[in-house]
């Protein structure tokens, strides 16, 4: 048997003002057309974060439920989909019964009978299965963490720490009796690892990713492989060859434009599971372009694109000297890219900075634009500019990510 792990789509993202729609129907139309053809997979696993946001454009709901009616005729035997912390779990489950008659399966909210979350697949569509797949969602707070703790750093990441894996030991005391049998358990899940290499698009969760878990949560001999989401970049977890990240199909980021992006194909035979990557093709290139004004409107002037989508550039300028003229500069180059070369590259953003201007009032002003600039580290910024002793200022911070996880999570 073998089984496709992909996760973190973000259908309806935008890369500053640039939509990444093409993108991902770029991938789309190569996983349904070249890549599922090839390798034949008996089921397909999309570990969270298909849609960026709750409540997503009209066109990724479409790219979403065009890609599942394309996927039935192609004799894959399970299509399992769990929540991510970008996803409404209402929403991908609202239309659950009838998926399921289409062997759909959708795991928006996490069940307190993990013996629910079990997805059996058979090769022959026999009794016996050949694998089972345990759904694990994106485990919110109120999922795993006792109310009422008090809100000190160490508490709240223990308790995070200690609830997800809880969460995991029932999962695994539920499928006891298909380890029994020797049939191998492939979990699903949604969450941050500890040690593992991030890029500047994954939003934090749980308490600002204190909550993060090790290998030692996943045990092989309950799970034989760990097909995890939230990380873009594709890695194990602490070297351990049965805990994945597959990573985002596209690049979401300029952080990632460097990355190979992937699928994992997974072949079984027996109890023993066996994982490679599937390179997925790069559709379009990003590229970060620095230096003086002088030196990013040569380079620019000379790029090259040889991918089936414009190429997207970010420009970050440094000057030596303060120059109140170069923002109108820079922006009228822009507007010449634009009209010019609008086939074959756009600037997706641009800021500059000079060496030898005064001290900004905000350390993160100097370089960066509004755009740029993350909530938390507006936060930390206030605080380090504050006289609050060191205790104070942690607890400040842990109480600002409680905040920050309930406003981007649903409700």
């Amino acid at each position: 048997m073998k089984i496709l792990h992909t996760a973190d789509w973000h259908l309806g993202i935008n890369l500053y003002n640039e939509s990444l729609e093409e993108d991902h129907r770029l991938f789309i139309s190569w996983l349904l057309n070249t890549c599922i053809p090839e390798h034949k997979p008996d089921a397909l696993l999309i570990a969270g974060d298909i849609f960026d946001k709750a409540n997503p454009p009209t066109y990724a709901r479409q790219q979403y439920y065009q890609f599942l009616a394309q996927l039935i005729p192609l004799g894959i035997k399970k299509i399992i989909i769990t929540a991510g912390n970008h996803d409404s779990a209402a929403m991908l489950e609202a239309p659950k019964e009838i998926l399921q008659y289409l062997n759909i399966h959708v795991v928006g909210h996490a069940p307190t009978e993990t013996e629910n979350l079990l997805i059996p697949i058979s090769i022959n569509d026999e009794n016996e299965p050949t694998v089972v797949v345990a759904a694990v969602p994106f485990l919110k707070d109120q999922d795993i963490r006792t109310p009422g703790l008090d809100a000190t750093s160490e508490s709240v990441e223990q308790a995070v720490r200690n609830g997800i894996k809880a969460y995991y030991q029932q999962v695994a005391l539920a499928s006891e009796e298909y380890h029994e049998k020797e049939i191998p358990v492939i979990a699903m899940g949604h969450l941050f690892a500890a040690g593992v290499s991030v890029s500047d698009s994954e939003r934090q969760i749980q308490v600002g990713n204190l909550g993060s878990v090790d290998a030692q949560c996943f045990p092989i001999e309950h799970f034989a492989y760990v097909a995890l989401g939230h990380i873009h970049l594709p890695q194990n977890v602490q070297g351990s060859n049965h805990i994945w990240y597959s990573g985002s199909p596209i690049a979401l980021s300029f952080s990632e434009r460097k990355q190979q992006k992937i699928v994992r194909l997974l072949t079984i035979d027996g109890k023993e599971i066996k994982s490679e990557s599937i390179k997925i093709p790069v559709f379009r290139e990003l590229k970060r372009v620095e230096g003086d004004f002088l030196s990013v409107k040569n380079e620019i002037n000379h790029l090259k694109n040889d991918k089936l989508l414009p190429l997207l550039i970010d420009i970050v300028i440094i000057e030596e000297d303060y120059n109140p003229a170069i923002g109108r500069d820079i922006s009228a180059f822009i507007d010449q890219v634009a009209m010019e070369k609008k086939e074959d590259l756009r600037i997706a953003n641009y800021r500059y900075a000079f060496k030898n201007s005064l001290a900004s009032l905000s350390s993160l002003t100097d370089v960066l634009t509004l755009a740029d600039i993350k909530p938390a580290e507006v936060f930390q910024n206030i605080l380090q500019s504050n006289t609050l002793i060191t205790e104070d200022k942690e607890a400040c911070l842990t109480i600002f990510n409680l905040i920050m996880e309930e406003v981007q999570t649903e409700n």
